[in-house]
């Protein structure tokens, strides 16, 4: 809980302090935006490590095997870092570029769980027959 508290406190901070620097320091704004977005995300990334060992252990315990599961963990890995960066480039005033990033993400995304969703239609096919 603690974590979460001091996320907020620094986006908070940072949000005030851009807005108070906007109209004279727009590039400064962006910056402090910037740095306090790489620290939130850093401090969140440490959660993820324990996060992922801890479902990969229930997982297997369960007789989940990798292939099932890896490929939506990596979507939403996916999903995650592509709104974070298209946000960023919302807040430059790139919506044009941050439209074709979410297109590239999703496409990404489709990508990474291409085996899982050959796996699902062989699993269908096979109980059909």
């Amino acid at each position: 809980m603690g974590g979460i508290a001091a996320a907020i406190g620094l986006a908070l901070t940072a949000a005030v302090f851009a807005l108070l620097l906007q109209k004279d320091a727009p590039g400064v704004a962006f910056g402090l935006t910037l740095a306090a977005g790489i620290l939130i995300f850093a401090s969140a990334v440490q959660g993820i490590g324990s996060i992922l060992c801890t479902l990969g252990s229930v997982l297997r315990a369960a007789g989940v095997e990798n292939a099932l599961y890896l490929p939506v963990v990596k979507a939403v890995g996916i999903a995650a870092a592509v709104r974070i960066a298209a946000s960023l480039c919302r807040d430059a005033g790139q919506t044009s570029l941050a439209a074709k990033l979410e297109l590239a993400g999703a496409v990404a995304a489709l990508t990474v769980t291409l085996p899982l969703f050959t796996r699902v239609l062989s699993f269908v096919s096979t109980m059909l027959k």
